[in-house]
């Protein structure tokens, strides 16, 4: 924001001097715009008057309100707060000075006075002052923007596959624009196919491959393609489409027709697990790199086969879990995961209650990653 065109700025002069105000006004009146006031009480009403000053020069030793109280009450002003304000005064001590500036102004300039001085830190402030509004007008832009845009991927995401049979499911994104996603879909034949995965970080640059992620799982189990082929478009499509040092995260499990069967992938996904009668019975670690680094992945050889029985829970989740770390910089880990999803299987204990017990662990109900938590039932 810059001062309105077509205007000069405009500067506010208080003194309860005359000849003081004549000799500012002299020094200025060739660039500036000058407002006179010759007490602090007609200065606050000056300072209200629209187009509002530009900037202030100030006196201190005056009659009924001092300078300091002028000061005082515009800073308490939201519409005059983001005024600069010089002090012009004979006041010399630093004791002055120093209270001055507390008060919150720019500057102190002691009388008698240098007018190249005046016309100089004026010049200066200024600048500072129309270039801070510019720069707070060009981040209001871009925040708007970065809504627009925003709303924009959380629209297409909603159209994100997530097919909930067989699925409970625990998000706590940090941002709407979660770095994490979750879906689920069936193909033509039956099989299940469930993906999480993981951007890097999270916010508006993690989000802006969902939407090809999502067209391509929806696109292609439609086409009962099978989970590996899946992966491989995948991966090569977030190569050619990916900005350098954004990656994704993913782990796919393919189950059978008849759900007596898991296929799991793993690309950089922590540890999925699968739950029977109470115990952990298998692991299916991180075997590839994340997706969009290399097209040279092998999916054919790096993907883990698990039979499953009726009762089996099988749960997939994200790193902000496991590594959440506590004030003692002690990662959540997951031993305590698991001794929790233990309890779930079991017990019929929720998932929401994992956030209670992040929240013991960290000492907040504030996360600084996505949390996913998944349970597939069998």
């Amino acid at each position: 924001m810059r001062r309105d065109k077509g205007r000069r700025p405009i500067i506010l002069v208080v003194d309860d001097t005359p000849e003081n105000i004549d000799v500012l006004k002299g020094a200025l009146i060739d660039d500036y715009t000058i407002r006179p006031a010759p007490n602090g009480v007609v200065a606050l009403k000056a300072a209200l008057v629209h187009p509002v000053p530009d900037l202030v020069l100030l006196d201190i030793m005056m009659p009924g309100m001092d300078g300091y109280e002028v000061c005082r009450r515009l800073k308490g002003n939201k519409e005059t707060s983001d005024i600069p304000i010089i002090f012009v005064t004979a006041k010399s001590e630093e004791a002055d000075e120093i209270e001055g500036l507390k008060l919150g102004a720019v500057d102190y300039i002691t009388k008698p006075f240098s007018v190249p001085i005046v016309q100089a830190r004026i010049k200066t402030h200024l600048a500072l002052r129309f270039a801070t509004r510019a720069m707070k007008t060009s981040n209001q832009k871009l925040l708007y923007e970065r809504e627009l845009i925003e709303n924009i991927i959380i629209k297409m995401r909603g159209a994100d596959v997530l097919d909930e049979r067989y699925l409970r499911h625990l998000i706590a994104p940090v941002e709407q624009t979660a770095g994490d996603m979750l879906m689920s879909t069936f193909t033509p034949a039956g099989r299940q196919l469930i993906l999480l995965g993981d951007f890097t970080g999270h916010g508006l640059p993690a989000a802006i491959g969902g939407p090809l992620v999502a067209y391509i799982l929806h696109e292609q189990a439609q086409r009962d393609v099978s989970g590996q082929e899946i992966l491989e478009l995948m991966n090569t499509q977030l190569f050619d489409r990916l900005p350098t040092g954004l990656f994704f995260a993913a782990l796919l499990v393919e189950i059978s027709e008849r759900r007596d069967q898991a296929k799991v992938w793993n690309a950089a996904i922590p540890e999925a697990l699968l739950v029977r009668q109470g115990h952990v019975v298998e692991r299916f670690p991180s075997l590839m790199p994340p997706l969009g680094v290399t097209t040279s992945l092998d999916m054919h050889a790096n993907y883990t086969t698990s039979g499953l029985e009726h009762g089996d829970r099988l749960y997939v989740y994200s790193d902000g879990i496991t590594e959440a770390r506590g004030s003692n910089k002690e990662m959540f880990g997951g031993e305590r995961l698991e001794a929790f999803l233990i309890r779930v299987a079991t017990a019929g204990v929720a998932l929401e209650d994992l956030l209670k017990l992040l929240e013991e662990h960290t000492g907040t109900n504030a996360h600084d990653d996505d949390i996913t938590l998944v349970e597939i039932s069998v």
